[in-house]
């Protein structure tokens, strides 16, 4: 069992950027989605702080979220 798992770690590691990419623009099309759901979409271009805070935040969160989640199924 440890040689499987080591080979899963391999795998994960060659393709790792290919699904860090992946979840990242995922959350970038979630941050999409939030933003032309008008008019009760979620906006928040009044403020740069927040609208840098939520643009960023959004993404990342969806990356953690999903790679956390990837690593569970395979068994990492």
């Amino acid at each position: 069992m440890d040689a499987e798992k080591k080979k899963k770690l391999e795998h994960w590691g060659q393709n790792r950027r290919k699904w860090y990419n992946l979840y990242f623009f995922a959350g970038i099309g979630v941050n999409f989605l939030l933003y032309f759901t008008k008019p009760g979409g979620f906006d928040p271009s009044n403020s740069i702080v927040w609208g840098c805070f939520y643009g960023l935040a959004i993404p990342m969160a969806t990356l953690f979220i999903c790679v956390a989640i990837h690593k569970k199924i395979i068994g990492l």
